[in-house]
């Protein structure tokens, strides 16, 4: 206990320093933002390498098969699906019903080929 006889005002003086508790509203609505925050994070991760990735474009440009792909756009993740009819190294072009979506690899981070895609645009109608 802490000795506060020396100040003037008795409400002073006896007052009574919660400790922790005062800090426990604080850091209850921190910890809840950081589960929310958590939760509804998005993973950018790719489980292809670089190899995979030309490998299945490739497939999908010389065999004119229909691909699905989920792609990095602006910090949030997108999928669209059409046939790739340009591919380099450090892009390609899907043509897709309504327009040419120009993708760069390295924001690629799933394909999926010919029936897979034709299911998933199924589900989308």
């Amino acid at each position: 206990m802490i000795d506060r006889s020396y100040l003037p005002f008795q409400s002073a003086r006896e007052h009574q320093d919660r400790g922790m508790m005062k800090w426990m509203g604080f850091f209850l609505s921190e910890h809840t933002s950081s589960l929310y925050e958590d939760k509804t994070k998005e993973d950018f991760t790719s489980h292809l390498e670089d190899l995979e990735k030309f490998t299945l474009l490739n497939q999908l440009y010389t065999g004119q098969l229909l691909g699905s792909f989920q792609i990095k756009d602006k910090n949030r993740c997108c999928r669209c699906s059409g046939y790739v009819v340009d591919l380099n190294l450090n892009q390609v072009t899907v043509k897709s019903d309504k327009q040419h979506i120009r993708i760069y690899i390295k924001d690629i981070l799933e394909i999926s080929l010919g029936v897979e895609a034709i299911n998933e645009e199924e589900k989308n109608l």
